[in-house]
């Protein structure tokens, strides 16, 4: 499971204001670009904090001047709690004037980023099936009207016949063509690929 898009949300804990920033990352090039883009944002934040995961093996935090192992770990441990893959956590904290001490510093920095995980839009790839399938245009109406209500239809050419290539999730893919054109067009298999899906 990964994060959609990018995603904030803002906590005020003690008159501290914490606004966690959460982006979908697949390399440490673009984390570290993420956490870039975020402290130049807010210039005048008095701590930006970071924590990312990416693939199994990448895990890497920064407490940025708060008390060594009260910003980061806990943000990066609620980031691995929450089986969100390959996301970068950046909370930009404005200190409000009341010491929250250790143990409420990582109480904040870890609900700032479990609560924003909570909120973001996420998704899913779900493995799915690409087909051509090429019919007489006397076929026209029935299979594309199936095809457009039914799949998912990456390119449709117009010669001689219709070509058409599409993805769909259904196994019984084949028989449906097949009864639909009374055993006169039969799907090619092209590839398997990832379909992109909402959780």
């Amino acid at each position: 499971m990964r994060l959609k898009e990018e995603y904030r949300n803002t906590i005020v804990i003690q008159k501290s204001r914490f606004i966690a920033c959460l982006a979908p990352c697949r390399s440490e090039e673009e984390a570290r670009s993420y956490i870039a883009s975020i402290r130049k944002e807010f210039p005048d934040a008095t701590h930006v904090c970071t924590a990312y995961a990416i693939g199994e093996t990448i895990r890497r935090s920064s407490d940025n001047k708060e008390p060594a192992g009260t910003a980061g770990v806990p943000m990066l441990e609620a980031i691995l709690k929450s089986e969100v893959n390959d996301v970068c956590a950046c909370v930009v904290r404005y200190f409000g004037g009341i010491k929250l001490g250790a143990g409420g510093l990582v109480r904040a920095y870890s609900s700032s980023v479990s609560t924003a995980i909570a909120g973001a839009p996420k998704v899913i790839d779900v493995p799915a099936k690409e087909w051509l399938v090429q019919y007489p245009y006397e076929l026209s109406g029935t299979l594309e009207t199936w095809l457009r209500r039914n799949t998912e239809i990456t390119d449709i050419a117009y010669d001689e016949q219709v070509s058409c290539t599409f993805i769909s999730e259904d196994d019984n893919i084949e028989k449906q063509i097949r009864d639909l054109s009374k055993g006169t067009v039969i799907p090619e298999f092209v590839d398997t690929v990832l379909l992109e899906k909402d959780v």
